[in-house]
């Protein structure tokens, strides 16, 4: 039976098979987490809604991903590029890989989420696998001490990390197949919590309408294309009428919805848009 094989002596089809049936276990394990997360999101979105910024930070695969995450919040959503920041262990500002070496440096776990501005106003989310890295755990003691709040996530159970958080988001695992290797089962457990925490975020912060991203940054023309082709699902106009206005409205796929809707001109309509957290009661007020 392959089941009973070490992973050395399996073919590299037993190997993904071994691999993939590991994977299976974590979408319910996740699941369970829902309520914290729902809990992590409102923090998220309340400290934003409030001018504060999101600060993720991590070491290793767990520092990856985090900064990965923010990486893509800020054209998908249409966040300005200082509201959101993120570190990884040796990686410095806009770093992406780090290095391992640099997880048990508590000095540069404090220097790096000082560089990113953090203040009292802010919110942190740390990841970590173990729950115990002394680079996160650093960056988190000094949030704390600076009136920040902190969100955590982990794929253990009463972890230091999860103690020292505001909201502790726990979705233990368990063992990985390649023993150790966080970056396989524990990091698909980070990346779908992670996934759904921010996303949660930016909902309820007013950053979608209905189940589109109409904040979207237009910034190539594929983007450009899709943008317009919200407009002209929400509105019901042509897309080529859409994609003039999204020009005219220099690419606030908000403002060219009221323009279209309510007869504004860019400029009034830009203003409407900028007066309401979500579009749908940007809608309501130009009625």
């Amino acid at each position: 039976m392959t089941g009973d094989l070490p992973l050395d002596q399996l073919s590299a089809h037993g190997v993904a098979e071994r691999l993939f049936d590991a994977e299976a276990r974590v979408l319910p394990m996740v699941r369970s987490a829902t309520p914290r997360v729902a809990d992590a999101a409102e923090l998220i979105a309340a400290r934003m809604a409030d001018g504060g910024k999101l600060v993720l930070i991590g070491a290793g695969t767990s520092g990856r991903l985090a900064v990965l995450q923010a990486a893509e919040l800020p054209g998908t959503f249409g966040l300005s590029r200082d509201r959101v920041a993120a570190r990884t262990a040796g990686g410095g500002p806009g770093g992406l890989t780090g290095t391992d070496g640099d997880e048990d440096d508590v000095d540069a776990g404090r220097r790096d989420l000082t560089e990113t501005g953090f203040g009292s106003g802010d919110v942190l989310v740390a990841v970590a696998a173990s729950g115990r890295t002394p680079y996160t755990l650093a960056a988190v003691e000094l949030a704390r001490s600076l009136g920040g709040a902190v969100v955590s996530v982990t794929t253990v159970a009463a972890s230091p990390l999860a103690a020292a958080a505001d909201v502790a988001i726990e979705v233990p695992v368990g063992p990985e197949v390649l023993r150790g290797s966080t970056r396989l089962t524990a990091g698909t457990a980070q990346k779908l919590v992670l996934d759904a925490l921010t996303t949660a975020a930016m909902v309820r912060l007013g950053r979608v309408h209905g189940d589109v991203m109409i904040d979207v940054v237009p910034a190539n023309a594929k983007l450009r294309a899709r943008s317009a082709g919200l407009v002209a699902e929400i509105v019901g106009c042509p897309p080529d009428q859409a994609l003039g206005v999204l020009d005219e409205c220099e690419g606030n796929a908000r403002a060219a919805v009221l323009r279209l809707t309510a007869g504004l001109t860019p400029a009034e309509a830009a203003a409407l848009a900028a007066g309401h957290r979500t579009l749908r009661s940007a809608l309501a007020a130009s009625r």
